[in-house]
């Protein structure tokens, strides 16, 4: 009689039984779903979310980042995710980038934006007080958890020219 070390062959599962890998990722997908949706702690998140919303999401819970809500104009508003302790304007602008981009992609978007000539243009003000200073900590501007930002047209200085005398 032959053991079934002697002979794995005859023990291995039949093709038949496998899913091809576009299945495989389809059933994960949908359990994925079903665990987001069911917990009251990620059902806010997409469907497609990335692992960097995720643990954005579980840091808001354990109180170690803060949202915040962009107004965009006509468009719907945005929310950013950034750690509550020490983050500057400049950190915060790079945060409204990423999550901007990410929504165009999930929109099927493609657009490219030129944050450049859109940080040239624009300053985020949060209730009427101005974030101009890049280096400044969000804390200092009264932002916290749930503040409203907004993009302020910047005003134009007629001949800004310092005289040194």
């Amino acid at each position: 009689m032959m053991s079934v070390l002697e002979n794995p062959v005859n023990d291995a599962p039949k093709l038949e039984n496998q899913f091809s890998h576009e299945e495989l990722m389809e059933f994960t997908r949908g359990v994925l779903n079903k665990i987001i949706d069911s917990d009251p702690l990620f059902n806010e998140l997409p469907s497609d979310a990335t692992v960097e919303e995720i643990k954005a999401q579980t840091a808001v819970a354990r109180g170690q980042a803060i949202t915040l809500n962009l107004n965009r104009s006509e468009l719907s508003k945005l929310a950013i995710v950034v750690p509550s302790n020490n983050t500057t304007v400049l950190e915060l602008k790079k945060a409204i980038q990423t999550q901007t981009n990410l929504a165009l992609h999930r929109e099927k978007i493609k657009k490219k934006i030129s944050w450049k000539h859109v940080w040239k243009k624009y300053h985020l003000s949060s209730y009427g007080v101005v974030l101009n200073d890049e280096k400044e900590k969000i804390k200092n501007y009264g932002v916290s958890n749930r503040t409203e930002l907004n993009y302020l047209k910047r005003r134009r200085e007629k001949n800004r020219v310092i005289k040194l005398i």
